[in-house]
């Protein structure tokens, strides 16, 4: 069972009508939390609101949900809601006692919108929310899978050479070259090194490139990584728009539902990097003495000129909300252009970076055959 913590799990087993004997933590880390199929919550939400604006009540809504659930995957989910409604809490309050399955972002949204009556519109911007952001990040996929699988097939193609070609054509070489030629070069002697130690060689590999795997994916690892690339001085920057931009249309996103300023800070620094929570934090102090919004974000690093002067006019007009979408959707212009520029530049570097690898290792190859047709 994937659970928050130890009372979402007693609520799921209790829902579910059966007994708890006992409750352990198993973790199993970041390969067995993905290989659990996770909540679909945009396509929950669409469901919702197609069954809300068909006039159906909340509770009715979340029924019919959870009875089209063939499967009883999310069984506890539903049953967790149904039962939270049932007992007369509202939406939010349901959704709250679910914390890995809701966002608090979209529980706030919903629980801003039910004192209006609005939640259908909650709904709705929440869904827009969610696709502007899957829109950048889709990019940035895209633009890192063709240079992964080209990384991917050049380390394959040089394994290949290295431990499959390169040792055949050795063994050739000191067939039909003197003893004393033979044993010069890194062909022969590589060759040489794989065929006495083909599994201890293999093994090694195995592990180092497991090693680096796990390294990589470790969350330290990843924070430090994250840290060295905001101190770059060209991709720094542009990582830290795409940042800010999704500072920006998150509270955007949160003062337009009609929650507070100070609220609206204080949750989108949840969901922002580490790197970035200090600087959200000073801003939140000084807002909360009284200090204009534009010049607190400007003193901690938190816009830029143009978002400056939006910021500047969002405040005078009352429509601050408006004004940060509007910044992030000029950010995420700038940085859509800026991952297409990228994937131009680094896709070619790649490709001649691994055919120079590969005609090196192909020379070294035949450099003895060279050898052999000046002694002949």
């Amino acid at each position: 069972m994937e659970a928050e913590n130890d009372i979402e799990a007693r609520k799921f087993v209790e829902l579910s009508g059966q007994h708890l004997l006992g409750l352990k933590d198993v973790g199993g880390g970041q390969f067995r939390r993905q290989s659990k199929k996770a909540f679909n919550l945009p396509v929950f939400n669409q469901q919702l609101l197609s069954l809300l604006e068909a006039g159906q009540t909340v509770v009715d809504s979340i029924e019919v949900l959870g009875k089209n659930d063939k499967r009883g995957q999310y069984r506890a989910t539903f049953d967790t809601l149904l039962h939270a409604l049932r007992e007369g809490n509202q939406l939010s309050e349901a959704m709250a006692k679910l914390p890995s399955t809701f966002p608090s972002l979209y529980v706030a949204m919903v629980k801003s919108s039910e004192t209006t009556g609005s939640i259908k519109a909650s709904i709705k911007r929440f869904m827009q929310y969610q696709s502007q952001v899957n829109e950048i990040r889709n990019k940035l996929v895209a633009a890192a899978t063709y240079p992964a699988i080209l990384l991917g097939v050049g380390f394959l193609v040089v394994s290949f050479l290295m431990f499959y070609v390169l040792p055949r054509f050795s063994a050739i070489y000191e067939d039909t070259m003197s003893s004393q030629a033979a044993k010069h070069g890194f062909v022969q002697w590589w060759g040489k090194l794989v065929r006495e130690h083909t599994l201890s060689l293999l093994s090694v590999l195995v592990i180092l490139v497991s090693a680096v795997l796990i390294i990589a994916t470790h969350p330290k690892t990843r924070a430090w990584l994250a840290n060295k690339v905001l101190q770059t001085p060209w991709i720094g920057e542009r990582v830290w728009l795409l940042q800010l931009a999704r500072m920006y249309r998150t509270m955007g996103m949160l003062l337009k539902s009609g929650v507070s300023v100070i609220a609206a800070m204080t949750m989108t620094k949840a969901s922002l990097p580490v790197q970035m929570h200090e600087n959200m934090e000073s801003a939140i102090r000084d807002v909360s003495e009284g200090k204009p919004f534009s010049e607190s974000f400007s003193t901690h690093g938190l816009s830029t000129e143009i978002a400056q002067r939006l910021l500047v006019a969002g405040e005078s007009s009352g429509n601050l909300d408006e004004m940060m979408e509007r910044i992030a959707d000029f950010y995420d212009q700038e940085t859509s252009i800026w991952i297409d520029t990228a994937g131009r530049f680094i896709e070619p570097v790649l490709m001649v970076s691994i055919g120079l690898i590969i005609g090196l290792i192909v020379l070294m190859l035949y450099s003895p055959i060279f050898e052999l047709a000046n002694i002949a």
